[in-house]
């Protein structure tokens, strides 16, 4: 695929915005520490002034609103930097967000379903150089607009996952966009994080220290960036993908809550749409895998803890607070056993995320004397931690993320969705598919024949 970069503009916020070190939370520094992505299709807008090379308003729409919508939203102005123990601070400086524009000749039509040539979603997104240059000269917000030969175009948007978990990410794209209207700010985000945060690990002058001694050069801190060939990392995998109707999903949601105890009237919630897909994937992964029966499984999900805390964070808390749990069982359970077993693996599991959970774990980080072993690398895929190994399996969900129907101006998108190209094997990501209620499941599994056979076999 030809791509020519056009223009590339550092934006900075709009007005003058706070300046200073904003603290982040242990739930902040752990998991994903680079860039994580969505991105955008559009057709060719239908209003000629869009259209218009002599006055690029795409561009500079894109560019006078992304300055606006950095006033309110100043952290992804800024720069973040090492500290001692594999931590990062986010320094809110205004050095302002990266916006590239990019020519194309490809045209929207040969990425076919957006799935199937999901192998060229890597260069729709801004390349940041995390391997070439230090963390504390990198945006921690890039956003790159390609045109296609054909007048659509895509917006991919990059963030610090540091910075940001799925719902802050896409509740700034949806404001973003709001501006971009010309519509005011909907909601403001909540970027105190003292709610989420534990208290310092070390004496401001150790730290001080330290910083120039271990942290300042981004290679020594993070040595593995270097050194992938010497690790055993996850093996990476094309991801295969798995349509799931809304009468499939129904049907699994019947199976699962057959049993009198789980109907409505006895006062007990109906298996989910999420536990039932994930609940099938898992079982499904498991026998293509070929496991002994003997062998324990386990599933790695991810809970948004903020309705779980007392009182609830703020909706709009801006911020990583996402919990990782895992869901355990033995091979022959889990597969000889009926759906609703393995949902109930996970109702379990998921339940017991309270406060009390959260705040256990946010003490468990931060008593830790380096976190980068919680760390991986890229949501690309490219380069993450160790493997999970070939037991287990890590679902990633956005079916309650918002980030849908955006529109600059000139219309809503036609496709929204990870730019998944390669995943460590084992890994699957739920998204919604079309506005019928079907979903898209990106697997990645080495034995994938397998999968997709029992994948196509009777629910029971």
């Amino acid at each position: 695929m030809a791509m020519k970069i056009k223009s590339t503009h550092i934006v900075k916020p709009a007005e003058q915005t706070w300046n200073g070190t904003l603290p982040l939370s242990e739930l902040d520094q752990i998991a994903i520490i680079t860039l994580s992505s969505h991105l955008y299709f559009y057709d060719k807008p239908t209003q000629e002034d869009w259209l218009n090379p002599q006055n690029n308003k795409i561009l500079n729409t894109l560019k006078h609103s992304l300055s606006q919508v950095l006033v309110p939203f100043y952290p992804l102005a800024g720069r973040l930097s090492w500290i001692p123990g594999g931590r990062l601070k986010l320094e809110c400086n205004a050095m302002g967000a990266e916006l590239i524009e990019v020519e194309s000749t490809m045209k929207i039509t040969d990425f076919g379903d957006f799935y199937s040539s999901s192998e060229n979603f890597q260069h729709l997104l801004p390349r940041i150089e995390y391997y070439e240059k230090p963390i504390q000269d990198l945006p921690v917000l890039a956003v790159q607009v390609t045109r296609f030969a054909c007048g659509g175009l895509s917006v991919g948007i990059s963030m610090s996952h540091v910075v940001v978990d799925g719902k802050s990410a896409f509740h700034f794209t949806e404001e973003w966009a709001r501006l971009a209207r010309g519509e005011p700010l909907e909601f403001v985000p909540f970027l105190d994080r003292r709610v989420l945060q534990a208290e310092d690990h070390v004496s401001g002058s150790r730290m001080t220290e330290n910083i120039a001694a271990e942290n300042m050069d981004f290679f020594s801190q993070l040595r593995y960036f270097g050194e992938v060939d010497n690790l055993e990392w996850g093996k990476q995998v094309t991801p295969t993908f798995v349509y799931l109707t809304k009468d499939k999903i129904e049907r699994l949601k019947e199976v699962a809550n057959i049993t009198k105890e789980l109907m409505n009237d006895n006062g007990v919630r109906p298996y989910s749409r999420f536990e039932v897909i994930t609940a099938h994937i898992w079982r499904c992964v498991t026998k293509a895998r070929e496991l002994k029966d003997e062998d324990i499984t386990t599933l790695i999900a991810c809970v948004d803890a903020r309705g779980r805390m007392e009182p609830p964070l703020p909706p709009r808390y801006f911020g990583n607070a996402i919990i990782d749990i895992e869901i355990s069982s033995c091979v022959r359970e889990l597969i000889s056993k009926p759906l609703r077993y393995a949902c109930s693996k996970i109702r379990e599991a998921t339940t017991k995320v309270n406060k009390e959970y959260v705040l256990e774990t946010i003490e468990f980080y931060k008593n830790q004397k380096s976190v980068s072993k919680y760390q991986y690398i890229d949501d690309r895929g490219k380069i993450r931690g160790p493997s999970y190994g070939d037991q287990n399996v890590l679902v990633m969900s956005w079916l309650n993320l918002m980030g849908r129907s955006i529109d600059f101006g000139w219309g809503k998108e036609i496709h929204m969705g990870p730019p998944i190209v390669y995943a460590g094997d084992g890994d699957f990501m739920i998204t919604p598919y079309k506005d019928d209620g079907s979903v898209v499941v990106g697997v990645s599994l080495q034995p994938k024949q397998k999968f997709q056979e029992y994948m196509s076999y009777p629910i029971e």
